[in-house]
């Protein structure tokens, strides 16, 4: 099954002969320039990714729509502990995002 950077970089490889509407056609038309925008490109959408779910982590908390997971929690101050911990995280993990370079890492960050 292709993964959805491979998706991408298919697209975006499939259309490499293009006539350059989104980029100069010096860019296009040079290999190493265009690999290197295709890299950058995936890192923003990361780092974007990461931003719009500690957003979504901090309004599902915080908002109106709750967690099923943590409003099943009975005991108050376990369940206020466990949105404290999510909130902590998704507050490092909106303002210090582009730290992440991989969903290992992120993972490895909520295990700490």
């Amino acid at each position: 099954m292709e993964s959805f950077s491979q998706k991408i970089h298919s697209t975006l490889d499939k259309h490499k002969d293009g006539h350059g509407e989104a980029y100069l056609p010096a860019i296009y038309n040079n290999p190493e320039l265009q690999q290197l925008i295709q890299e950058k490109y995936m890192k923003d959408l990361f780092h974007d990714t990461l931003g719009f779910g500690a957003a979504k982590m901090i309004r599902r908390i915080v908002g109106v729509a709750h967690v099923e997971d943590f409003e099943s929690i009975k005991d108050a101050s376990k369940r206020a502990e466990c949105e404290r911990q999510a909130l902590e995280f998704a507050k490092l993990l909106l303002k210090e995002r582009r730290r992440f370079q991989s969903i290992n890492e992120v993972v490895s960050a909520i295990r700490a």
